[in-house]
This record gives structure tokens, C-alpha cells and sequence, in this order.
């Protein structure tokens, strides 16, 4: 099968590559007149005892059995199934952030010299140099970590052992699940990896067609030419000169509602940050060569838009096998290749920042300085909409905005009571200190174990592994757009007693069972191949073929 080539062609024989490894333990009307959305009334802070007379009935509400039978049942519905909601550009449940502007989010005073990230520090782009290093021949995991060469070598080296080992154990985790699909898995997950295929073969890693976004590296690899971003940021622009915006204000506008146009469900602008751009990486410069850019922060990267979709609800609640993330960053990505173009059109230099190795710059930094959500315990930002189920990608441009401040909400106040993904994690990677503990790049944050987190990725039981999202399942403020998520995410941010957020936490941790962590792992892996929530109908395979059914779902329906 072509799906196990990746592992099973480059990685060579499953026993000869186990005994080589050494290890292994109303928008149409002038902006001038007319918001994005309707007005709303002024909104104005609580006082304790006022919170407690007018609040205080609806937050115990929304925590009685009652509630949490009618929430139950409403998420189980077939309603609010994308980040839009009822209306096209979901004004009717977009949360009001105005009242919650701050000047930083939360977690980014820095506590220590900050620092820029090396590529390096992308997982997956260390894979991709390990991966073509073995196809080359250049190295094996028999020779070790010692001969492990070039910067990839370096930053292992540097590390403690068990992170090598994890990347090791990975990769043969990697031949395992191309066995196991390849001996049956296959007919069990046939709909979902038919589903999942659909994006990531006519978008997400099409080398050889066409491709939104075009892609800078792919144009140099036919060229054999570096392509700088000062020609590349520039290649569709025909104007003399671009289309003068009225103003900032007008900008962001229009800006916006192109990026809802092309389908995203939400969107924020910020000025361009180089904190938070790799350094040693740029697309279109090099091959294999990471670090040839050096330092560089090209001169009209001046404002970044940032935008994203929400996962399928159902399928990402039955994760891990059912689940795929591909669908969202399909559509994100095809809308940055869209705007990226729309503003070129218009006359301006623009730059899409997409999924899945298509970028310079880490994006969860620009997510909360564009004030669309605050960071979670586990290592990805959450928004009041959609909690962690938002897929985002971006576009770089030398346009002046106005541009939108960070908000805090308290979802991070919530992620230190909550640890319910923490608990729920099959691969251990997420902390379940209290505070944030650790120092990264300078600025304190709970630091997911991204080599534990990729391990279980490898040991997924569909064809190609990627993905486990159990944290974003599970997650309290990963639901849909319901009654009772609108009531929370407007209550608790106001809620000066913390009253809410404790009668949402126990309502979530009494009314619904979750399967034990090491339930979500394959069963060729000690596992149950358990979901939180069962596969929708859709994607059981036994519903639909002529198949011997030798499994046993798990999880809620």
C-alpha cells in the first residue's frame, strides 16, 4: 500500500530496523457607518455582591443535573456544526472581547532573556531532516545518537536521552501501525481514512499537482533558484502602486471580511513580532540547508492576520482513530493561499503562513497577540468560540492595520483548576502542575513533552498515525455553539467569585465519564482504542460493509 511508504520504504524492514536501534525503553455598507457587527450595549464589571444577585441563580442553573442532561443532548445534536453557527458570518456567537483588552496576554511578561526559537525546535521539521537522512543512507539508528550529524544531532545531543529515544521509538512505532493497518485496521477505519485522505492527498502534502497555497519551496526545488521573500512576497503584484486604504480601520475591515468570505470563522490582526519567527529558516531559500537564512526578519513583514476554522465536532470528540485535523487546516490553509492572493491583487506584499511545514514563524504567540484566545495547560490556545478546536493559519503583509489587542478571558485561570486533559493524556505529555513551571524562550508556561505528545501520534491506529487530540476532545470549552457554552463563556470572565468556573468544572468531571488514559491507546499497543465520545454513525465501518465486526466500541454516545 502507498500509505505505508512513508514508514515502511525509508524506515526498511520493521525486524532489521528493531534490531539496528541501540534504545527503546450587515457588512456590505460603508465601514464609515456600519461595525462588523451590531452594536451591543456597553458592558460594564460586576461588583461582588451584584454578580451574586443577578449571576449567581444562572451559574448555579447551569450546574444542576438538569442542565447538564439538556447540554449533553444538545452537543449530541446536529446543530452548530462549524465555528459560524446560524448566521453566514457568525455575528450571532462571536464572544464580545472588548471589555477583556489587555496589553499582553496572559503568561508573556518575560521572567528571563527572551529568546528566538531555532528551527530545530519544530518537531516535525526534525523528523523530516532524520527521515531523509536514513533515505539517503548518511545514517541509521544503529550508528546512534553520537554520529546522529548536522543540527538535528546538535539539539538531541543537547537534550536529555529520553527525547531521542521517544523520536526513535516513534519511528518504529510508525512500522508497527503500517503493519497492523495493512493486517486488517484497515476495514475498521475505512471511512474515516477515506475521509482523511480526501484532504491530505488533494491539499495537504500534494508535491507533484497544484496546490493552494503555491509553496516557495517547491517552486525552488523545480528551479534550483533561492527565492527570497523580498520576490516571492512580491510575485503576483502588477499594480504601479497599491490601492490606498482610506485608513487602518478601513483595512482591517475589508481584511476581515475576506478572511470570512473565504470560509474562516474567525480572525485577528497584529503587528508582526520577530520573537516569534525561527531563526535559520526560510521557505524558498534551501532545501536542506535550514540555517542558511540566518536572522534575517525580511523589511515589509509589518502585520500578520491570523484566522481559523474549528475541527468536524463529532469526529474530533471521538479521538483518536476517528479524528483527523485535516479537514480544518484544509480549509484554513486554502484560505490563506486565497487572501495571500487577494492582497497581492490589491497590490501589497503578502506571504501565507499554512499547514503543515509551511512556515516561519511558531503560530500559538500570534493567535493570542491577535487577541483571538489565551494560551491552555495543554500547549495550544484556546478561544471563548471554540475552546481548543480551532485550526489557525496566517498571512504576513506590509499593510497598516488597526490592529486588535490581546484579551484575557480566564480560560487560563480555569486551565489551572482543570487538569482534565492532563489526566485524559494516553502519552503523559501534558503537566499537572498547578502553575506553570517552566521558562521557555523566556516566558513561563506549562511545556508539553512534544516528544511524549508525538509518540502517541505514532502509535495512532489509522494508516498514517497523525493525531491524537484526546486533549482537544475532552477539553470543557471544546463544545459547540450551544446555550449553555454561550452562557459560560459570557459568565465566567465576569465572575469575580469564581463560583462559575467551579460549578462548570464539577458538571463536567460528574455528569460525563471518561475512558482511563491508556484505554485511548491501539490495542496493539496495550490499549482499547477507546473515544471520549463513540464514532458518530457515519464512520463506523461495520454500519455500511460487509464486514466481520471484531471490535468493541468505547466511549460515551
Amino acid at each position: 500500500m502507498s500509505k505505508e511508504k512513508d514508514a515502511l520504504e525509508i524506515i526498511g524492514d520493521p525486524a532489521n530496523f528493531r534490531s539496528r536501534t541501540d534504545h527503546l525503553a450587515s457588512l456590505d455598507k460603508d465601514p464609515d457607518t456600519v461595525s462588523e457587527h451590531p452594536p451591543e450595549p456597553e458592558k460594564k464589571g460586576l461588583s461582588r455582591r451584584g454578580f451574586l444577585k443577578i449571576g449567581g441563580a444562572a451559574a448555579a442553573a447551569a450546574t444542576v443535573g438538569g442542565a447538564g442532561a439538556a447540554g449533553f443532548a444538545i452537543g449530541r445534536s446536529d446543530d452548530a456544526y462549524t465555528g459560524y453557527n446560524r448566521t453566514y458570518q457568525g455575528g450571532d456567537m462571536f464572544f464580545n472581547r472588548e471589555p477583556f483588552r489587555v496589553d499582553l496576554p496572559t503568561f508573556f511578561e518575560p521572567v528571563g532573556p527572551v529568546e528566538r526559537p531555532d528551527w530545530t525546535e519544530y518537531l516535525f521539521q526534525r523528523k523530516h531532516v532524520i527521515m531523509e537522512l536514513i533515505q539517503k543512507g548518511e545514517w541509521t539508528p544503529d550508528m546512534g545518537l553520537k554520529k546522529l550529524p548536522g543540527p538535528v544531532g546538535d539539539h538531541y545531543r543537547s537534550r536529555p536521552r529520553d527525547q531521542y529515544d521517544n523520536m526513535m521509538l516513534s519511528l518504529e512505532k510508525s512500522v508497527t501501525r503500517a503493519e497492523a493497518w495493512r493486517a486488517g485496521k484497515h476495514k475498521r477505519y475505512a471511512i474515516a481514512d477515506a475521509y482523511n485522505s480526501s484532504f491530505r492527498s488533494t491539499g495537504m502534502y500534494n508535491r507533484y499537482g497544484s496546490t493552494i497555497p503555491e509553496e516557495p519551496t517547491e517552486k525552488h526545488m523545480e528551479t534550483g533558484k533561492p527565492i527570497p521573500p523580498e520576490e516571492w512576497d512580491f510575485r503576483h503584484i502588477w499594480r504601479k502602486e497599491p490601492m490606498a486604504f482610506k485608513s487602518p480601520k478601513h483595512a482591517s475591515k475589508l481584511i476581515k471580511r475576506m478572511a470570512h468570505m473565504y470560509g474562516m470563522s474567525l480572525v485577528g490582526i497584529t503587528k508582526f513580532d520577530p520573537r516569534f519567527m525561527f531563526k535559520g529558516l526560510m521557505r524558498g531559500m534551501a532545501h536542506q540547508g535550514h540555517d542558511s537564512w540566518g536572522d534575517k526578519v525580511p523589511g515589509h513583514w509589518k502585520s500578520i492576520i491570523v484566522f481559523g476554522v474549528p475541527m468536524y465536532w463529532d469526529s474530533t470528540y471521538a479521538a483518536v482513530g476517528y479524528s483527523t485535523s485535516f479537514d480544518a487546516y484544509f480549509r484554513s490553509r486554502c484560505a490563506s493561499g486565497l487572501l495571500e492572493r487577494f492582497i497581492q491583487e490589491l497590490g501589497y506584499p503578502a506571504r501565507a503562513q499554512f499547514p503543515g511545514h509551511n512556515y516561519e514563524i511558531m503560530m500559538s504567540p500570534f493567535v493570542q497577540l491577535a487577541g483571538l484566545g489565551e494560551y491552555s495547560r495543554a500547549g495550544v490556545v484556546m478561544v471563548p468560540e471554540l475552546g481548543a478546536n480551532f485550526r489557525p493559519a496566517a498571512v504576513i503583509t506590509d499593510i497598516e492595520f488597526e490592529y486588535d489587542k490581546p484579551i484575557s478571558v480566564r480560560m487560563a485561570d480555569f486551565c489551572k483548576k482543570c487538569k482534565i486533559c492532563a489526566k485524559a493524556c494516553p502519552s503523559g505529555a501534558i503537566p499537572k502542575t498547578d502553575e506553570p513551571e517552566t521558562v521557555v524562550r523566556g516566558f513561563k508556561r506549562w511545556k508539553l513533552d512534544e516528544e511524549k505528545c508525538h509518540l502517541q501520534w505514532c502509535s495512532g491506529p489509522t494508516s498514517d498515525g497523525l493525531g491524537c487530540r484526546v486533549c482537544i476532545g475532552v477539553c470543557p470549552y471544546s463544545r459547540k455553539n450551544t446555550w449553555i457554552h454561550t452562557i459560560s463563556r459570557e459568565l465566567e470572565p465576569r465572575d469575580p467569585t469564581h463560583l462559575v468556573s467551579t460549578g462548570l468544572l464539577a458538571m463536567q468531571t460528574n455528569f460525563f465519564k471518561y475512558p482511563e488514559a491508556e484505554e485511548f491507546k491501539s490495542d496493539w499497543d496495550g490499549g482499547k482504542e477507546a473515544n471520549y465520545h463513540k464514532a458518530p454513525w457515519w464512520m463506523r465501518s461495520d454500519n455500511f460493509f460487509e464486514i466481520e465486526k471484531t471490535w468493541e466500541y468505547h466511549g460515551m454516545e
